[in-house]
């Protein structure tokens, strides 16, 4: 992958990328050096409530893939990562 603005990647829509420039994130290898959890904890700081569908759109767009393409493991596995049932 390259080091791609986030506004060029897909998934990112001005509200996704909006908020993860808040919180540091401009580019694919900004979120490529972070991981979920820290995301959520660095959103909640800015008191931003972040929902699964931002974690759905992030991983799947680094697959390179619409966001609805997520499987349910995919689902499962980021729930675990973020501590959610």
């Amino acid at each position: 992958m390259s080091n791609r603005r986030l506004e060029d990647i897909r998934n990112f829509g001005p509200y996704t990328t909006g908020i993860l420039n808040q919180i540091g994130i401009y580019t694919e290898q900004d979120l490529l050096s972070t991981d979920y959890l820290s995301i959520s904890e660095k959103l909640v700081e800015k008191g931003i409530q972040p929902n699964l569908n931002i974690f759905y759109g992030i991983e799947m767009a680094l697959q390179g893939k619409v966001w609805t393409e997520i499987t349910g493991q995919e689902k499962q596995e980021i729930k675990q990562l973020l501590g959610r049932k």
